[in-house]
């Protein structure tokens, strides 16, 4: 809404009397530009769901700062409520793997966020490193925002590979790294590039490895077609493993469709380079 900066020192100077409980008529250049970016944040809050179409409640048709901020505030409020709830429901059944990485990041990491997040005065600051790596880009997404993607992320995931027996998701991880305990890795894109290597192949889901003959479909697949119609291929299969698992879940086929262009890549120079291996788990 462009305010001007004389529109929001006001605000900055109310969140500042409330940082120092009004004990203090000054405070630090460092802790000024914190306050005026969380007042940035809400107002921009605000602005991201006028913009989507949301039925937001103003006083006229252009509210002031103060209340874009106000309403920006109790958005973020909520979304952080809305977004614990959803972490609850999915660590009911949540299942590491035995990759230490994800247990740590969302067993360990995730409930800080919750019990530090400060909203009021330091709301784009989400805390946590997000060690993790999840198949959307986080870019510059911070705050709230970012540990509501991010939960997301890892509740569609999780969705996925509760469909799948535990021993296939393990024997997959460690197909491709005996070290997977250990390493940072995507637990759900490593296996779906296994099913889908297993589609292609003509093979079932299952822990005995591809055949010798299996292997030959796979190379056949990637030496007779492009690059580009490879990635049309894997995201088709996508979608079809969502209709089979999943009653055609767009929102998750859409999340590992993501993955797909990177794959491509992939699977294309594992065999120009005799490597199936590393992709698949081919023993």
């Amino acid at each position: 809404m462009n305010f001007k900066t004389e529109d929001l020192l006001p605000l900055v100077g109310e969140l500042a009397a409330k940082y120092t409980s009004k004990e203090s008529t000054s405070i630090t250049y460092e802790k000024a530009r914190q306050l005026m970016e969380a007042v940035l944040y809400c107002i921009h809050e605000y602005e991201d769901q006028d913009s989507e179409g949301g039925e937001l409640i103003t006083r006229g048709d252009f509210p002031d700062a103060k209340n874009a901020y106000n309403m920006g505030y109790e958005m973020v409020v909520q979304k952080t409520k809305d977004t614990k709830i959803q972490y609850n429901e999915m660590m009911e059944e949540f299942h590491s793997y035995g990759n230490r990485c994800y247990y740590e990041t969302f067993v360990k990491g995730i409930p800080g966020f919750f019990l530090y997040y400060d909203f009021r005065f330091q709301p784009q600051n989400h805390i946590l490193t997000l060690d993790y790596p999840v198949l959307f880009p986080m870019g510059n997404l911070c705050g709230i925002n970012a540990i509501q993607i991010y939960v997301n992320c890892i509740y569609l995931e999780q969705l996925f590979l509760r469909k799948l027996p535990e021993k296939y998701i393990r024997h997959v991880l460690t197909a491709y790294s005996v070290d997977c305990d250990e390493l940072i890795i995507n637990v759900a894109a490593i296996t779906v590039r296994n099913i889908l290597g297993g589609w292609i192949a003509g093979k079932e889901i299952n822990t005995r490895g591809y055949t010798k003959k299996e292997q030959e479909r796979v190379k056949e697949f990637v030496r007779g077609n492009s690059r580009e119609v490879i990635e049309v291929v894997l995201k088709e299969g996508i979608f079809k493993l969502m209709d089979f698992l999943l009653d055609g879940n767009k929102e998750l086929g859409n999340y590992l469709v993501s993955d797909m262009h990177d794959f491509s890549f992939e699977l294309k120079n594992t065999v120009d380079n005799d490597c199936l291996e590393s992709v698949l788990a081919i023993t």
